[in-house]
């Protein structure tokens, strides 16, 4: 999933402190291990940011256009 190691030269790792609940931090370290953790916060925030950046895509989508109007929303959901 994560587009960072996919690429040719591996980036950098920079440091952060973040505080996160005990119970939280207990049971990715049950399903990852210790050395697991930071692959799974890096990539909860890969998918965090494709998020962010989808909804700012949608957001200015819409400030040009208007919102969709129910029947494209309709033809959207049937091709779904």
């Amino acid at each position: 999933m994560s587009t960072h190691a996919a690429s040719p030269t591996p980036e950098r790792a920079g440091k952060r402190s973040v505080s996160l609940p005990q119970s939280l931090i207990k049971e990715v370290e049950v399903r990852t291990g210790k050395s697991g953790f930071s692959a799974v916060v890096s990539e909860a925030l890969e998918q965090w940011l494709a998020m962010a950046k989808l909804r700012e895509a949608v957001e200015a989508d819409e400030r040009e256009f208007g919102p969709a109007g129910d029947e494209a929303m309709r033809r959207a959901e049937s091709e779904w």
